[in-house]
């Protein structure tokens, strides 16, 4: 039995707790968050026998295997270090940290700890669709690769993210607290392109931009967004192919994920969560999406939480001795991602 404690009560609560139970092998025995009574009502909720004031005691408590660090992005760092220095396996959400000088210090720290695992919450490795593009690209089902077009027009439906009353002032608004959709969503598709291909991003061009109104806080004051809800950039890969990555949290309508990966000989498309097409040259597009095992298995029925199932499973295993039956994504992997982003910031 790997026993499990978690650090944030967000993300955590809403999706990878309900998931942790159809994961065997596993015991989640603490939760941490910044606010105490957030992880009372959480321990209450799950039946989590022990509750921790904040993520660095949790880090460090004796009777914990595995440190799932699911609290915001600028508290990563200090938490997964701790967490490794205390020889605890670590899964540590993304966007990994703020920046790329912090997911190094990460990477380092895990680099000199090889039978600890550190792994980032990538969990798009994982979904089926996702799984099965990368097979037929490395099968040559349509030729040589030349392009990936990936893009989210909206990040969720209808306009919350463009309407001040529906999203007040927090976190994810807050450029120095690791806020913003390309931390959030964009650090996914920039590691699809990296998993796809097995290539590095060798170039970058492109940018981010914040659209969004002021947020009122909790003091009635309004506050102004300093995080992107926008991004669009362009990477050339050491493979040769390029990637066009298109993100919006502001956009009114739009198809959802959408993904098309061009080759030489024919065509991938991704649409929605759960659509995969193929199109030979010259012929049409035909259905080929993978069944899901777990469709409607959990409170939210959604690629993220399907995905995170089979991460965590993948995970266990390992952390009991088996190989990895897919491509997790490691600290090394969200350094690499964390570079990526740090340059689409900068431009």
């Amino acid at each position: 039995m790997v026993r499990i404690g978690i650090i944030g009560t967000g993300f955590a609560r809403r999706v990878q707790l309900p998931a942790l139970r159809l994961v065997p092998g596993t015991e989640v025995v603490g939760v941490a968050s910044g606010r105490r009574s957030n992880a009372d009502v959480v321990a209450r909720e799950f039946a989590i026998p022990q509750v921790f004031q904040d993520g660095a005691a949790l880090a460090v408590a004796d009777g914990i295997d595995l440190v799932i660090v699911s609290s915001t992005p600028d508290s990563h760092e200090r938490y997964a270090i701790a967490a490794l220095e205390a020889g605890k396996h670590v899964l540590c959400e993304k966007p990994m940290a703020l920046d790329a000088a912090q997911a190094a210090r990460m990477a380092a720290v895990a680099a000199r700890r090889p039978a600890q695992l550190a792994w980032v919450d990538h969990e798009l490795r994982y979904e089926p669709n996702r799984r099965e593009v990368r097979d037929l690209l490395r099968a040559g089902a349509i030729g040589e690769l030349r392009h990936l077009e990936l893009s989210l027009k909206p990040y969720r439906r209808g306009d919350g993210r463009l309407q001040t009353s529906a999203a007040p002032w927090g976190w994810w608004y807050d450029a120095t607290r690791g806020g913003g959709l390309l931390g959030a969503v964009g650090s996914h598709l920039i590691d699809l392109c990296r998993y796809w291909t097995g290539a590095d991003v060798t170039a970058v061009a492109g940018g981010a931009a914040t659209f969004g109104p002021p947020r009122v806080d909790e003091t009635g004051t309004p506050r102004p967004a300093t995080s992107d809800d926008f991004a669009s950039f362009v990477l050339r890969l050491s493979s040769g192919a390029v990637a066009t990555i298109t993100i919006s949290a502001v956009a009114h309508h739009g198809p959802g994920h959408f993904t098309q990966v061009t080759g030489s000989e024919g065509t991938l498309v991704l649409t929605g969560e759960v659509g995969l097409e193929i199109g030979r040259s010259g012929g049409p597009l035909e259905d080929i999406t993978p069944p899901d095992d777990l469709w409607e298995k959990l409170p939210v029925n959604s690629m993220w939480a399907r995905s995170f199932v089979r991460l965590m499973r993948d995970m266990i295993r390992v952390a009991q001795g088996a190989p990895p039956e897919d491509e997790p994504a490691t600290f090394h992997d969200g350094w690499e991602v964390q570079k990526v982003m740090d340059r689409v910031r900068s431009a």
